[in-house]
C-alpha cells in the first residue's frame, strides 16, 4: 500500500493507514483533537526526522515479530488500572548476530502524555541506524502526584530487559538512559542519592542523555507562584506542578526533583541538550544541571543552541543536530 507521506499528512492519517501496527497507538498517548488533526509540520517534519522513524516502524510492523510488551505481569496489570498502562516498545537492531548495548527512551509529555512519536520513536530509529537496539518506556502519568511512580516502571523495564537480554540480544548491564522534558526528570532523578539505581535495585546506566530537562521544579513553583492569577501561564504551571508535587504542592514536596541540589557522587556521563529560547523548560533548568556536574567534577557533555524552541527531538537543521550521536560517542566511550 503507497502512503503519501508529507509534512501535510496529519496524525490521524497516520494512524488510520494502518500501516506501522501497534506502534500507531503510541504517537501521542492519551490521544486529544489538536494531535490527531495537527499536521507532521507543526512538530518539525524534517527537524524530528518523521521519514526514518516512520520507515523503520513500518518496517518492523511488517516484520511480525513481537515489539511491544507489558513492563507488569498480568496479575499485576489487573490488580491497578495504573500499571495496564506502562508499555515498552522494542525496536530491535539491525543485526543481531550477537548481544549489544542498549538504550531506554523515555518521551515527554509534562507528565500527562507521551510524545512518542517525536522524543520516543524517532529517536529508537536513530538508535537503529548507529546500530543499537533500543527500547521506549511509556511510564505512568496523568496521576496527581505521579512521582516517584515513573522511576519504579523504569526499574522494572530494565529488570525486564536485562532478564530477557538473549531474547533482546543485548549485553546486560550495559545500557544509556535517554529522556526528554518530563522524560528527562524521571532520567535524571537516576543521577540522585534518593532515586538512583542502587536504590532501585538495577544495574548502573553507563551513560545518559538529558534533552531540555525539568531539573528545578524550586524554580517553576517561583515561576507559578509569581504568574498572575487566572493566566494561562499560572494554569499550565500549575498542572504540571500538581503531577509532580501533588494537588497541594509545596516547596517540600517538590524538593525531591530538584536535581542539581541531590546529585550521587558517582554517577555515569551526563549528555545534555537543551536550546536558549526554549518557551516552556527554562534553558536555565540545563545549564544550572550542567552547573552543578561541573562543580562536582562530574563528567558531563552538553550542546546547547540559540533556537529551536522546545521538543526538537533530533533537532535536524538546528544548531543542536547532531547531539543524539554525539551523546552515543560519549556512550560507546565507557563501555
Amino acid at each position: 500500500m503507497m502512503f503519501p507521506l508529507s509534512a501535510d499528512t496529519t496524525i490521524g492519517e497516520l494512524v488510520q493507514s494502518g500501516l506501522y501496527g501497534e506502534f500507531a497507538n503510541y504517537f501521542f498517548t492519551w490521544m486529544t483533537p489538536d494531535h490527531w488533526h495537527n499536521r507532521l509540520s507543526a512538530y518539525g517534519f524534517e527537524t524530528v526526522g518523521f521519514e526514518t522513524a516512520l520507515r523503520r516502524m513500518r518496517e518492523l510492523a511488517d516484520s511480525g515479530q513481537p515489539l511491544h510488551f507489558p513492563v507488569y505481569s498480568a496479575e499485576e496489570r489487573l490488580s491497578s488500572w495504573d500499571l495496564a498502562t506502562v508499555q515498552m516498545e522494542f525496536f530491535p537492531a539491525p543485526q543481531t548476530d550477537h548481544r549489544l548495548p542498549y538504550v531506554l527512551i523515555l518521551p515527554g509529555g509534562g507528565f500527562n502524555r507521551h510524545w512518542g512519536l517525536i522524543e520516543g520513536q524517532a529517536i529508537a530509529a536513530r538508535a537503529n541506524a548507529l546500530g543499537f537496539p533500543a527500547f521506549v518506556l511509556y511510564y505512568r502519568v496523568k496521576q496527581e502526584p505521579v512521582m516517584p511512580l515513573p522511576l519504579k516502571d523504569v526499574s522494572r523495564a530494565i529488570s525486564l530487559i536485562e532478564q530477557n537480554a538473549s531474547r533482546f540480544h543485548v549485553s546486560p548491564g550495559q545500557y544509556m538512559v535517554c529522556g526528554f522534558s518530563a522524560g528527562a526528570s524521571v532520567a535524571g532523578c537516576l543521577l540522585t542519592e534518593r532515586f538512583s539505581w542502587k536504590t532501585l535495585g538495577i544495574p548502573r546506566p553507563s551513560a545518559m542523555a538529558l534533552a531540555y530537562i525539568p531539573a528545578r521544579f524550586d524554580e517553576f513553583f517561583h515561576a507559578w507562584a509569581s504568574a498572575p492569577e487566572g493566566s494561562p501561564q499560572r494554569e499550565g504551571s500549575a498542572a504540571v506542578l500538581r503531577r509532580v508535587g501533588g494537588p497541594s504542592f509545596t516547596l517540600e514536596s517538590l524538593s525531591p526533583y530538584n536535581i542539581p541540589a541531590q546529585l550521587a557522587p558517582d554517577i555515569p556521563p551526563v549528555y545534555l541538550t537543551a536550546n536558549l529560547d526554549d518557551p516552556v523548560v527554562p534553558v536555565a533548568n540545563t545549564f544550572a544541571l550542567m552547573d552543578a556536574l561541573k562543580e562536582r567534577r562530574l563528567p558531563c557533555r552538553a550542546r546547547i543552541g540559540k533556537t529551536g524552541g522546545h521538543s526538537y527531538g533530533l533537532g535536524i537543521g538546528l544548531e543542536a543536530e547532531g547531539w543524539f550521536d554525539e551523546a552515543l560517542d560519549l556512550w560507546r566511550n565507557t563501555l
